[in-house]
């Protein structure tokens, strides 16, 4: 399976600071089971590349983004992970649900 590292940019947005995509072979992860990490301090958004081209790799660039979200606007939490981690689902479920959707906010963003 060939892994197109250009359906997504270099960097994203977040806040006022740019964070760079680092694409992880398999076993990279800090955690074996770990699809993605946001690193505050190093700026990057570490993702694992065999997931990029599928639902599991949108749910957890949106996962990502959310931590960068909190940490860039302060709403630190004993409970992000689950606050994220449900948010995320949330979202690609709404997204995998609704097609039209995406369309749309492309259309007025």
């Amino acid at each position: 399976m060939e892994i197109k590292k250009k359906a997504l940019p270099n960097s994203i947005k977040i806040g006022y600071a740019h964070y760079t995509f680092d694409f992880w072979p398999e076993t990279f992860a800090s955690t074996e089971d770990a699809h993605g990490e946001f690193f505050s301090i190093a700026q990057k958004i570490g993702l694992k590349e065999q997931s990029i081209n599928s639902i599991a790799g949108v749910n957890t660039l949106l996962h990502e983004i959310l931590h960068g979200i909190i940490y860039q606007y302060g709403l630190d939490s004993n409970e992000e992970e689950k606050i994220v981690t449900t948010l995320s689902n949330g979202l690609t479920t709404v997204f995998v649900d609704n097609p039209w959707l995406v369309d749309y906010i492309k259309k007025y963003v």
